[in-house]
């Protein structure tokens, strides 16, 4: 199957060109996000997250007023619990993004392909 031989038109050898191109991209961004699903994010669980990120926000108290301070470490609590549920949707958003990302890459290279093919057989 020559693609771009002499005696194809050259608007066959555009079409051809174009989706030359078309299935390098989708290889491309297959492999791409193909890597990304191998090496998913991942958050954790919500103990390792609080011990190492939320640590680094926790503010030194400024009163020595207990129940001030009790109130703060509430707050704090709540703060670190919603910034790790949210941290964890957009990791998992992430992750399906990519899935998509993926099976979309691999259904256009399969379309494209077959339609180099069904363009560029010799009929008898």
């Amino acid at each position: 199957m020559a693609l771009f031989a002499k005696e194809k038109d050259i608007f066959l050898k555009i079409v051809n060109s174009i989706l030359v191109i078309g299935v390098i991209v989708a290889v491309t961004i297959f492999i791409g996000t193909g890597i990304k699903l191998i090496n998913k994010e991942t958050v954790g669980d919500y103990k390792t997250y609080k011990t190492q990120i939320c640590a680094l926000d926790q503010l030194e108290y400024e009163s020595t007023d207990e129940v001030y301070q009790k109130e703060l470490k509430k707050e704090w609590e709540k703060a670190c619990k919603n910034n790790y549920i949210e941290e964890k949707k957009e990791a998992e958003n992430f992750n399906k993004d990519n899935v998509n990302n993926f099976l979309v890459s691999a259904s256009t290279i399969v379309i494209l392909s077959l339609f180099l093919y069904l363009l560029n057989r010799k009929t008898k």
